[in-house]
């Protein structure tokens, strides 16, 4: 059970106990840090739309091996990588950066999920638009199409246009927030109950929203929780 549920149900169990709201002790537990309070929501708004997220082989690229259950990805050590897996090439696959998407995407409501990434030194975790461009090594930013973090060389970053860097610490375990009518792509670090970043934008009616992972690690894979 991803940790900020279980955060949800205790602290719950202990508001009916005091006889107080969930809504009124969310400031207690995930007190926000960003300049612009009004973009962020609060730990009871975004746990409460947790969705079960499954990453698209279909979807991948040819050097990323995914789990049998589809929630963690991984490199390919030289070993297991293989030449012709790169002969092939579909509309909707990652072919320049070791990226994957979700099955499902989403063009309305609000959606939440968690991704550990505790002891790991490069990824990316974010958003893509349905017709964002995937093929060969685009810029993966929000003129593109993509609301990421991406984690490099020790240093963590928003991949807007031009890049914004974070002075924040590496996180352990991050929950991504996406509301669609209100054009919001927001990220937390769950263990430590603090807000990272939010992306501000207009996703276009009709088209879909995908999460999408990446990764260039081959012995420390990501967890969809």
């Amino acid at each position: 059970m991803p940790l900020a549920r279980r955060w949800y149900a205790a602290m719950a169990r202990i508001c009916e106990t005091c006889a107080l709201s969930a809504t009124s002790t969310g400031a207690i537990l995930w007190p926000a840090t960003s300049p612009d309070l009004s973009l962020v929501k609060n730990v009871w708004d975004a746990t409460g739309y947790i969705i079960n997220v499954k990453l698209d082989p279909e979807t991948a690229n040819p050097d990323l091996l995914l789990s049998e259950d589809g929630k963690a990805v991984r490199s390919k050590t030289h070993k297991e990588s293989s030449f012709s897996s790169f002969l092939y090439r579909r509309p909707s696959k990652f072919d320049g950066w070791p990226c994957v998407q979700a099955v499902d995407g989403f063009s309305t409501g609000r959606h939440y999920w968690e991704v550990e990434v505790k002891g790991k030194s490069e990824w990316r975790i974010g958003v893509v638009k349905d017709s964002a461009p995937r093929h060969g090594f685009v810029n993966m930013n929000t003129t593109a199409g993509y609301w990421t973090l991406r984690l490099q060389l020790g240093s963590l970053m928003a991949l807007t246009n031009p890049v914004t860097k974070l002075n924040q610490p590496n996180p352990s375990k991050i929950g991504v927030y996406l509301d669609i009518e209100e054009g919001q792509v927001s990220f937390y670090e769950t263990e430590q109950r603090r807000h990272i970043y939010t992306f501000k934008t207009n996703f276009r009616k009709s088209e879909k929203i995908y999460p999408v992972f990446g990764t260039v690690e081959t012995h420390r894979p990501l967890w969809i929780m």
